[in-house]
């Protein structure tokens, strides 16, 4: 755990911006296979194999104000405006876990701790 978070404390974070992850582009394997077949087209024009996406409530589609639930070790819970309610990444907790700690230290914990 991180020395600066106490343990068993539980957040209840507002988030009003959107929530930025990244995510494989599905479409630049294709776009650099192509590249590297045909010698005329410059290095350069490699696309990036992932790109960042506001993450976005599956039920509504809404990318901002967010609540968001948890302690340290917990992963993300998240609530959009409308009050749906969901976990992201529920096949693969330490991604969540990894998102809830991000937003605990970007709450400003560091500055809050005397």
């Amino acid at each position: 755990m991180n020395d600066s978070v106490p343990e068993g404390t539980f957040w209840t974070i507002t988030v009003v911006k959107p929530i930025l992850v990244h995510e494989p582009d599905p479409t630049a394997a294709a776009v650099n296979d192509a590249v590297m077949e045909d010698s005329t087209i410059p290095v350069s024009s490699y696309a990036p194999v992932r790109r960042a996406e506001p993450l976005r409530c599956p039920q509504c589609g809404a990318d901002r104000d967010w609540m968001a639930f948890g302690a340290w070790m917990d992963p993300v819970r998240l609530v959009c405006p409308a009050g749906h309610s969901w976990t992201p990444w529920e096949d693969d907790p330490a991604r969540g876990r990894s998102l809830m700690q991000e937003l605990i230290l970007a709450s400003g914990i560091e500055e809050s701790r005397g």
